[in-house]
């Protein structure tokens, strides 16, 4: 059996793969070692980068028809238990009203709430409309690689059948407990750290939610047992169906087998109503990992996803990091294999995805201790809340200071669920992948904040901004993002620059096969920079150019037009693409 490409996980990141890969023609048989796509919601927060990869592969609208809205995800909550006291709550996922300009700039998409068990199922069916081949219950059983391509022995777990399968590429999109990186041999530095308890329900909780909707209520309640001293109500349909997640009180990794009975006790004491109705539909133990590898590649096989970067789920960042993963190779992948890139091409993985992973790591277990230290200042024990709550009330300086030392504490976790900048700011310098003109200086961002402010500029590495743009009066407007993508190279210019045009005309029409497509901004152009937006972004003059990669990162820009604006643009996408 052959495939250009082999991936080994049918999770977000292999099957956005193959989904991007189908649409650039190149067919891929995508296995996974369990029965059908993930039978729990697990990941469910899905940002405007992510959402943007969904928008190029021309799902974006099912996947919101399955999703819940922004207003359900509006706060997070932190009480006492459900019927009990409040000690705060947060704006959260772009709903905080001086934010919501920042969000709606940064993106044509918004935020949702999609649980991974309803985006699986559109990515497995989109793809194999486009050619994928998907095989479930199948496992690796071992993966040797030459200068010719990948041989993998697989394994169908329903009949004991060993095969082999040949492709050009394997893709390691299995997740966290990798056997393609552990094939391979790939040192992963970091820890697991804890264990946590996800128990998925439910229950009609919205006399409790619905007044203060949001996606995640957090339950510090001091009556805990110590395998759920802190609990997690996160929406999964609004406000019947739950993950409730459950952490210990401690660090050591001590693991927990509760009974249905212990586990419904425990929910109807977070809830603080024993008469609610709670159907358990399934229940498992996770571990929270603070875990990178030391590098994506060898040789023909790239690892992407969670195989690469473990961490806990603070900041949503998982399944989001998996898609962005996915949209990076895809192209990449496809043009080697068309002929149209040198396979070095595919070197650039680690070179550009490895920091963003290492940075969500970072990231995440930063939000978790936040919320560690949270725990800590209101009490996890009868005793310590007891306490907390009495000098919460004082009118004294130790009063005064523990309720400052509470609002930073709320306010460091505002850091994950308001961090426009975090789920944003992917930049990818230094890489082969882009070309940075001798003259041309890179932006100065220290006056911003990284976490919460996004970092907008067209200089090579960084994202295409969005722009609303329109083709005349008569027209619906389209982002500089959708004229962009779609497995194809775009440049921008303006007035003056029709060389550029004329030179992506002629690489188009030349026997390379490279197809770049061009657009003119401006009156009389292509299309109009109807809001003025484009010419306070371009970072170039109007006869300037931006050239941008199938993955809607700027390539390369030059500041005006040029005589020699074939060989240029020629030179570059030569040299991007690692010939």
């Amino acid at each position: 059996m052959n495939f250009p490409v082999l991936i080994i996980g049918a999770g977000p990141s292999g099957a956005t793969t193959a989904l991007h890969l189908g649409q650039l023609g190149i067919n891929s048989l995508v296995i996974s070692r369990h029965h059908g796509t993930a039978n729990t919601p697990r990941a469910h927060i899905f940002n405007q980068r992510a959402m943007e990869v969904l928008r190029d592969a021309g799902i974006e609208d099912r996947c919101y028809g399955s999703a819940s809205s922004e207003e359900h995800m509006a706060h997070s909550s932190f009480l006492d238990k459900l019927t009990g006291q409040e000690y705060g709550r947060l704006w959260a996922w772009g709903n905080k009203p001086k934010q919501k300009g920042d969000y709606e700039i940064a993106s044509p998409c918004r935020m949702s709430d999609l649980p991974q068990s309803h985006l699986e199922p559109i990515l497995v069916e989109e793809s194999e409309k486009l050619g994928a081949e998907f095989r479930f219950y199948t496992e690796l059983v071992s993966v040797s690689q030459d200068n010719s391509g990948v041989s993998t022995l697989l394994r169908d777990r329903n009949t004991g059948e060993i095969y082999t399968v040949h492709s050009s590429y394997l893709i390691g999109a299995d997740g966290a407990r990798s056997a393609v990186v552990e094939s391979l041999e790939i040192p992963i530095s970091g820890n697991q750290i804890n264990t946590a308890f996800n128990v998925h329900i439910q229950a009609d909780l919205t006399k409790y939610i619905a007044h203060r909707p949001g996606s995640l209520n957090w339950i510090l309640n001091p009556e805990a047992p110590e395998w759920s001293a802190v609990g997690n109500f996160r929406m999964v349909r609004p406000w019947h169906e739950w993950v409730v997640s459950m952490h210990p009180a401690t660090k050591n990794g001590d693991r927990f087998e509760p009974t249905e009975q212990d586990i419904v006790k425990r929910l109807h004491q977070m809830i603080g109503d024993d008469k609610v109705p709670i159907k358990i539909l399934s229940s498992f133990e996770w571990t929270i990992n603070d875990q990178v590898a030391d590098h994506w590649q060898r040789g023909r096989i790239l690892c992407i996803g969670d195989a690469v970067h473990r961490h806990p789920p603070i900041n949503g960042l998982g399944s989001n990091t998996c898609l962005s993963d996915a949209f990076n190779i895809a192209w990449k992948l496809a043009y080697v294999l068309k002929g149209i890139a040198k396979p070095a091409l595919l070197e650039t993985l680690t070179t550009e995805r490895k920091p963003v992973g290492d940075a969500i790591v970072r990231r995440a277990n930063t939000g978790m201790e936040a919320h560690r230290t949270l725990w800590s200042i209101i009490g996890l024990t009868n005793k310590d809340r007891a306490k907390a709550l009495t000098s919460l009330r004082d009118d004294s300086i130790a009063g005064r200071q523990k309720r400052e030392d509470w609002a930073n504490a709320l306010e460091a976790i505002d850091a994950e669920v308001q961090a426009l900048g975090t789920q944003m700011n992917q930049v990818y310098l230094n890489s082969p992948g882009t070309t940075v003109e001798p003259d041309d200086l890179a932006p100065d961002f220290n006056s911003i904040d990284p976490v919460k402010e996004q970092m907008i500029s067209t200089y090579p590495g960084y994202h295409l901004p969005h722009v609303w743009l329109v083709k005349d009066s008569q027209s619906t407007r389209k982002s500089t993002l959708d004229l962009a993508g779609q497995g194809r190279f775009a440049l921008f210019t303006g007035h003056g620059g029709d060389c550029w045009i004329n030179a992506a005309r002629a690489l188009k029409e030349s026997s390379w096969r490279i197809d770049v497509v061009g657009y003119k901004i401006g009156f009389g152009g292509d299309y109009m920079d109807c809001y003025r937006e484009w010419a306070k972004v371009r970072g170039v003059e109007e006869d300037g150019v931006v050239l941008v990669r199938p993955d809607q990162f700027v390539a390369w820009r030059y500041p005006r037009r040029s005589g020699q604006a074939d060989v240029l643009l020629r030179t570059v996408l030569e040299r991007v693409l690692c010939f």
